[in-house]
This record gives structure tokens, C-alpha cells and sequence, in this order.
């Protein structure tokens, strides 16, 4: 017995309601109107029809085969076809439809131009836009608040700012909406004072309140413009219109433009007072973290959000990776890369540079490239990641060999490649090749040295001993050097001995920039190693007067996924006797070895014992003391520094592998060092 369709429809609305969650449910709930005989019904249809041309997880093209079979569409589903279109990669079709729809005698309503107006602004096409502005009055909606709110938001987006604007003057019937299409242009724009003007009009206008899409705007102007005074005062009016205690969205936006304007301490505040947290708020705080360099408060984090079980996405493990790279902490960087697998984020040519970037930065240059050839696709930033790993690993040869592959690819290359070129040659000495690949680079490929690249081919020349090539290359320039390029020559007639043309380029940079730490720093060591102690006293204390403070000397080490962080004379760390113990026997044993520590590191004029031992407590050596304490004999130790490593440093370090037999893999501002053996890669070339 068939039942009469009356007494069904009620009942499947609701049904249908609840059933169209996926495209399966759809396609099931699809097969049985059809067995029934009520796919025609509209007000069946239009439920399975909503879910799959508006919802995130639907499937327009089903949705457009169903559509397709339909008999006699109204308007709701005409509107729904439409607006599904309009929100597609081919918002085109929104206007086909449209016509359709028209030509099939079904008049269009308030909804229907809202969805096309919203389609001609993604296609960035004002002339259709404004033939649908015309008829508008046609239809008897030119005074519709909704379709005039459409229309100024296909004017601003379609860059007919004074058209949006002139509209919106003239619109009596202004809501929230409104004046929320003309804020997000002017930020839009980057006309930020013109959108705060706009927001203090619409809290003076009668009975209009900002919502929580006007309070994101304008947090979202603070965050670009770096305003923390006025996103600080967003903040409490958020708290006082009940957006902060009710709508993440808000909250994660004013997280993130604490953590944009530099303030974590706030950012951190908020954190710890949200009552409910999404992978938003947790890459906000992670990418907060790192752009200030707070890595280890990074890390942290992660592990945090781990702990509570937030699935990353591709942003947060980018973010992360890079965190790895800056810390040389390996063990974590494979961590994130087992992650990348175990979630099945997509890996794009970014994610997979990034991933190539770590690995050449915590200093396995092999799974980088293990990296690098699994990829099917490369671009550019891939090329340069690559040759820029061997670069700092010292392998020059081999980053040419790697631009040979380039061209052959036929991979384009930029500014950035050869700023990688470069310094794989600087760092190996391959001082012919280098200069070769500086004027292929200009007449060749056409790119125009910056500064960079004048300071690759000056630290090249120096590095090799040609101090007076040098002077010769940077008087040629076209542009003016910068302290870079002063320092290489300083640095190189330091080494060399010729302390007189060092002293007068260093009072020079000091003249031209009186506020620049480093060139205080360079001035002062310079007189220091030849034993002028009360000119680098001077110096130090001239900087004290100025407030001028050195940049502290960081090590990290990581062991067993955690990374540790040491400064010169550190004893803040749990095992402080331990290390301080094991600092004693590495001294002793390499005294023994006939190792005699480089005292013109120390900056003052103290007795020679008392220098020595201010050496042994510099940051790479307490950060290998702890590694040489805490792993198997044999094991490698690697630790990453921010700073140059010292001389000092240096040469302890080379006796050091020799006498305990261990791999040390240090990383610094400038290299890679591999010690092995009483050796270092870099053949003291650094």
C-alpha cells in the first residue's frame, strides 16, 4: 500500500534534515526519493541540495546532477544553485545560472542578486556588476538593505572604492553589515586610519553596535600596523561587548595581534585565561614565539599542544620546522617530519623546502638531500634551500655541481642563488670559481649584485688573505659598503696582523654609527688581541654610557628530544656541578695534549690563568661538557650557536675530538664545523 505523499513530506523534511551530513548520506537519501517518487517535491530536494553545493564538505558537481533532474525548481533552489557558483573556483557559472533561472520564467528576488553580485566581485568584473546594479530597480530591490550591502561589496572588491563609498552615503538603511563591507575595505586597502575613522562614525550612529566581524577587522589593522596601544583598547571594548567571553574567533584574533605587535607577555596572559583553545590559538602563540626567537618557548608550546591533543596542520609544522632549524635541534625537526606522515598533511613544494632547510641546518645534510630528490616538483626557493645547506656545510664543490643540475632543469635562478653560490666558495676557498660566479651572475643572468653578493665576493677575498684585492673590489663598487663588508676586512687584518688599517675602519664605522653594537664590539676585541687593555676597556665602558649591550653568545644542545640552552658562565641549569666537573677534565686532558688556550679572546688585561679559565666557561664548551656527560662514548655531539664560534673555541674544540675520540658537529652564525680527529672541516677557514 502506497502511501499518500502528504502524509511523508513532514516527515522527511525533518529526516533529511538531520540524515544530509556527508555526500554518502546524500546520495542515499537521493536513491530513496527517487524509489518514492519524491524528488520533484521542491522543499525534499532543496535539503539534500543545500548540503552539497554550500557545505565545506558537499560536492557541487553532484549537486548539479541532482539539480539537473529536478522538474520544476523554485526559487529557494535556483538561489541555492546560484550561490554555490558564486562561492566556486568557477563563479561564472553563478551567472549562467542566473540567466537560466530568468529565461526559465522564475523572477529573481532579494537572494538572487546578493549571490550574482557576489560572483562578478570574484571575478573582479564591475561592468556586469553595474549592469546588475541597473537592474536592481528594475525588480523593485534598489532600496533592499541586503542588496545594497552586495553592492557596495562588489565595488570595493572590483577597486571602485569611491563607488562603494558614494553608495554607502547615500544608503539610509545602513546595519552592521554595512558599515562592517566599507572597515574591511579600508583595511583591505591598508587605509587604516580612514577605517578606524568609519568605526568611530558607526558607534555614534543611532542604535548600531560593532559585532564580532567589525571588532576582527580593526584588531586585524592593529596587527599590520603593529599598534599594540589601540589593539589593547579593542581588546577591553571586546571584553565589554561579551565577544572575548563568547567568540574564539575574536579571542584568537586579539591573541594574534598581541603576539604580531611583540607583546607575548599579554599574548600569554590571554592564553592562560582562555576558558577554550583551537589550532588557531596554538599557532598564533607557536609562530609568536619564534618570530620573537623565544625557540625553546616554541618548542615548548608544541609539546604542549601535543599534550593536548590538537592535530597540527601545515602551518604549525612550517612554523615548527623552522623553530628546528634556528635551534639545530634534530631529533625534534625528525619528530615533525614523522608528523607530516603520520597526519597525511599535504606536502607542497614549501612544506617540503622547509623540511630540506631543517635538515641542512641541524646539520644532516644527507636526509636534506634524501629530501630533495624524492621531490617530483621543485622551484626556485627548493634550489636555493639546497645549494644554501652544502654552502654552510662547506661543500662548494658540490653546490656548483648542484647549479650545473640547476641549468640543466632549466630551474630559473635569482638574487638568492647566488648569494649560495657564493658562500659555498667563500667557505671552501675556491676563490676562481667564486669570482667567476659573480660576473656570470651580472652578465649572464642579468641580476643585479645587492649588497649581499658584494659582501660574499669581499668575505671571499678575505678569507683567502687578499686584503688589498679587496679594498680594490669594495672601491670599485657601485654602492656603498655597509659594516659587513668593513668587518670581513677588519677581521681579516686582525688575523693577518695588520691591526693599524683595522683600528682606522673600525673608529670609522663607530663615527658614521654610533648606536651599532657591533662595531664597538669588533673595535674592542681588535685591541684585546693585540694587549691594548685600556683602549678596549675604554671602549667597553663608552658603550656602557651609551647603553649600547652586546648581543649574548646562545649554545643549544639537544639530547633526547629535549634541547638545553647555555650563556658564557651559565649555572643555571640542574646539572651546573656536573658540567662545571667535566669542564675541569676536558681542560686538563687537552692541556695534557698540549692544547694552550688563544687568551686574546679575553677582553681585559687580567693575569693569564685567570683568562684561561674565563675561556672555559664560554657557551660552546659548557654545551659540550653536558653533551660529553650525557651520551655513550663514541656518540657524536652536536650543538648549535648564534653567535661566531671564538677562536678559542675553535682550536678547543679540534683537540677536544681528538682526545675524548668524539664527533663534534658545531653550528654557528656562519658554518658548520665537523671536528674530528683533532681536525675541523672548515681547515680553519672560517
Amino acid at each position: 500500500m502506497k502511501l499518500p505523499s502528504q502524509w511523508l513530506k513532514p516527515l522527511f523534511v525533518d529526516l533529511l534534515k538531520q540524515h544530509c551530513t556527508s555526500v554518502a548520506n546524500c546520495k542515499q537519501a537521493h536513491a530513496f526519493l527517487l524509489r518514492v517518487d519524491l524528488l520533484h517535491e521542491n522543499i525534499l530536494s532543496s535539503k539534500l541540495l543545500s548540503f552539497l553545493a554550500l557545505s565545506p564538505s558537499g560536492d557541487l558537481n553532484y549537486a548539479q546532477q541532482l539539480f539537473d533532474q529536478l522538474s520544476g525548481p523554485d526559487s529557494f533552489i535556483w538561489n541555492t544553485i546560484i550561490r554555490g557558483h558564486a562561492r566556486s573556483p568557477k563563479p561564472s557559472q553563478a551567472i549562467s545560472f542566473f540567466h537560466l533561472m530568468v529565461s526559465s520564467g522564475v523572477p529573481p528576488d532579494h537572494h538572487s542578486y546578493p549571490f550574482v553580485l557576489t560572483a562578478c566581485a570574484r571575478m573582479l568584473s564591475p561592468e556586469l556588476g553595474k549592469r546588475f546594479h541597473a537592474e536592481t530597480f528594475k525588480f523593485g530591490l534598489g532600496s533592499d538593505v541586503f542588496v545594497l550591502n552586495s553592492l557596495i561589496q562588489m565595488y570595493a572588491s572590483c577597486g571602485l572604492f569611491g563607488d562603494a563609498r558614494q553608495l554607502f552615503d547615500r544608503n539610509p538603511l545602513r546595519d552592521v553589515v554595512s558599515w562592517n563591507v566599507m572597515i574591511r575595505g579600508y583595511v583591505k586597502r591598508g587605509e587604516f586610519e580612514e577605517a578606524f575613522g568609519c568605526f568611530e562614525e558607526m558607534i555614534q550612529a543611532k542604535n548600531m553596535n560593532p559585532d564580532a566581524v567589525t571588532m576582527i577587522c580593526l584588531l586585524s589593522a592593529c596587527s599590520q600596523l603593529g599598534d599594540l596601544d589601540r589593539g589593547h583598547w579593542l581588546h577591553l571594548y571586546s571584553c565589554e561587548l561579551g565577544f572575548v567571553a563568547s567568540n574564539l574567533q575574536v579571542t584568537n584574533v586579539i591573541l594574534d595581534m598581541y603576539c604580531k605587535c611583540g607583546d607575548l607577555s599579554l599574548a600569554k596572559k590571554l592564553f592562560d585565561e582562555m576558558g577554550e583553545r583551537d589550532l588557531l590559538t596554538w599557532t598564533s602563540m607557536i609562530n609568536g614565539f619564534a618570530t620573537s626567537g623565544n625557540f625553546r618557548d616554541a618548542l615548548e608550546f608544541f609539546t604542549q599542544m601535543q599534550n593536548e591533543r590538537i592535530n597540527p596542520d601545515e602551518v604549525v609544522l612550517g612554523t615548527m620546522l623552522s623553530v628546528c632549524a634556528q635551534m639545530g635541534a634534530l631529533d625534534e625537526g625528525k619528530y615533525v617530519h614523522h608528523l607530516i606522515e603520520k597526519y597525511n598533511v599535504k606536502r607542497d613544494i614549501v612544506l617540503q623546502t622547509s623540511l630540506i632547510d631543517m635538515y641542512a641546518k641541524c646539520g644532516s645534510v644527507d636526509l636534506a638531500m634524501q629530501v630533495f630528490k624524492k621531490m617530483k616538483e621543485r622551484n626556485v626557493f627548493t634550489w636555493n634551500a639546497m645549494i644554501g645547506g652544502l654552502a654552510i656545510h662547506g661543500h662548494g664543490q658540490k653546490a656548483l655541481d648542484l647549479f650545473e643540475e640547476m641549468k640543466h632543469e632549466e630551474a630559473v635562478a635569482d638574487y638568492v642563488t647566488f648569494i649560495g653560490l657564493l658562500l659555498a666558495c667563500s667557505h671552501s676557498g675556491l676563490v676562481k670559481a667564486g669570482l667567476k660566479i659573480f660576473n656570470e651572475m651580472k652578465d649572464v643572468y642579468q641580476i643585479h649584485p645587492r649588497m649581499e653578493h658584494y659582501g660574499c665576493v669581499v668575505d671571499l677575498l678575505c678569507r683567502a688573505g687578499l686584503i688589498e684585492d679587496a679594498l680594490e673590489f669594495m672601491k670599485k663598487m657601485p654602492i656603498k659598503p655597509n659594516e659587513v663588508l668593513w668587518a670581513s676586512i677588519i677581521g681579516a687584518c686582525r688575523v693577518l696582523g695588520q691591526t693599524k688599517i683595522a683600528e682606522t675602519i673600525s673608529r670609522n664605522m663607530i663615527d658614521l654609527d654610533p648606536e651599532s653594537c657591533g662595531r664597538y664590539v669588533i673595535l674592542s676585541n681588535l685591541y684585546a688581541g693585540v694587549h691594548r687593555w685600556d683602549d678596549a676597556l675604554q671602549v667597553r665602558n663608552l658603550m656602557r654610557a651609551k647603553g649600547i649591550n652586546k648581543t649574548p653568545g646562545l649554545t643549544w644542545i639537544e639530547l633526547n628530544g629535549i634541547v638545553h640552552q647555555f650563556v658564557a658562565g651559565d649555572r643555571s641549569h640542574i646539572q651546573t656541578e656536573k658540567i662545571y666537573m667535566m669542564i675541569s677534565e676536558m681542560c686538563q686532558r687537552v692541556r695534557l695534549a698540549g692544547h694552550m688556550s688563544g687568551t686574546s679572546e679575553v677582553l681585559f688585561d687580567i693575569e693569564e690563568e685567570e683568562k684561561e679559565h674565563s675561556l672555559f666557561f664560554h657557551s660552546e664548551k659548557l654545551a659540550v661538557a653536558f653533551g660529553l656527560m650525557s651520551t655513550a662514548p663514541g656518540l657524536s655531539i652536536r650543538i648549535t650557536k648564534n653567535l661566531r664560534v671564538c677562536c678559542d673555541c675553535h682550536s678547543f674544540l679540534k683537540a677536544l675530538s681528538k682526545v675524548f675520540d668524539r664527533e663534534i658537529v658545531a653550528r654557528d652564525r656562519s658554518r658548520f664545523h665537523y671536528f674530528r680527529g683533532g681536525l675541523c672541516s672548515c681547515n680553519d677557514f672560517w
